[in-house]
C-alpha cells in the first residue's frame, strides 16, 4: 500500500503523558503533555493544537493510529474512545498499535527492552531486537525483568518505571530521559509500517490490550468471593 502524501493522527494515552501526533512521510508536529490534567481534559485542546502547527485540516487526515496497550487502564480507554470517535465521524482508517512495540522505536536499530508500569513494583515487558520482538509480552517485578534484559546481552530499558530501577548489570542501559516515554510520534511510525503492511482494525470492535484485569475487577472478585 502507497503511504505518499499521507497523514496519520496519532495518539499515545498508555501512562500518564498525554501525547498527539500528525505525521506524514517526511515530517511530523507533535505536542506532549504531562500535568494534574486527565486525559479526557487534554486530548480535544492537544488535538486542535497539533492540527494548527501543522497547517493541516481534519480533510487531509487518512487514518488515526492509537495506543492500544498495555497501560493505565482509564488512558488506555480515553485515548481509544477518542479515536474512535475520529475514525467514525472523518470516516477514515484506525489502527491499534501495541504501546511497547511504538516504544521500541526510539531504538530502531538496537535491542531494547520497553518497560511499562504494571503497578505493585512489576512491570509489562517485551524485548525487540531491530523492531521485531524477540519475546512475548510478559508481567514481571522490576528486579525479574532486568534480569531477563542481562541474558539477552547490550539492551537498553525505556519506558515509565525507568525511574524505579535501583541498579543495573553490565551491558543493561537506560535510555536517555527524552527517549523513555511513549510518544504519539511513534506510535503514528509504527501505525504507517502497519498500514502499510494492509493492517486497519475495525472501529466497530478495537479493543485495548490489558493483559490483566484492574485493581477494581480484582478487589470486586474479592469482596464477592468470586474466584476467578
Amino acid at each position: 500500500m502507497s503511504l505518499k502524501n499521507l497523514y496519520i493522527a496519532a495518539i499515545e494515552t498508555a501512562t500518564r503523558a498525554a501525547s498527539v501526533a500528525v505525521c506524514s512521510e517526511d515530517k511530523f508536529t507533535e505536542t506532549t503533555q504531562d500535568s494534574k490534567l486527565t486525559h479526557s481534559e487534554t486530548l480535544l485542546p492537544q488535538f486542535k493544537e497539533v492540527l494548527s502547527m501543522a497547517n493541516v485540516t481534519r480533510e487531509m487526515i487518512d487514518a488515526v493510529a492509537v495506543s492500544i496497550g498495555p497501560g493505565s487502564f482509564t488512558g488506555l480507554r480515553i485515548g481509544l474512545a477518542a479515536a474512535k470517535a475520529l475514525a467514525y465521524a472523518w470516516n477514515i482508517k484506525i489502527i491499534g498499535v501495541p504501546t511497547l512495540h511504538a516504544l521500541a522505536y526510539h531504538f530502531p536499530y538496537s535491542t531494547v527492552m520497553p518497560m511499562i508500569d504494571a503497578q505493585k513494583n512489576r512491570a509489562y515487558i517485551q524485548i525487540y531486537r531491530n523492531l521485531q520482538p524477540v519475546t512475548d509480552i510478559e508481567i514481571l517485578s522490576i528486579d525479574d525483568a532486568i534480569v531477563k534484559a542481562e541474558s539477552f546481552g547490550d539492551v537498553i530499558i525505556c519506558g515509565d518505571v525507568c525511574h524505579k530501577i535501583k541498579s543495573l548489570p553490565e551491558g543493561v542501559k537506560i535510555a536517555p530521559i527524552n527517549m523513555r516515554m511513549p510518544r504519539a510520534v511513534n506510535v503514528a511510525l509504527c501505525g504507517r509500517d502497519l498500514l502499510a503492511s494492509g493492517k486497519i482494525d475495525n472501529v466497530m470492535n478495537i479493543e485495548p490490550m490489558y493483559i490483566r484485569r484492574s485493581e477494581a475487577e480484582v478487589l470486586w472478585e474479592q469482596r464477592n468471593n468470586v474466584k476467578s
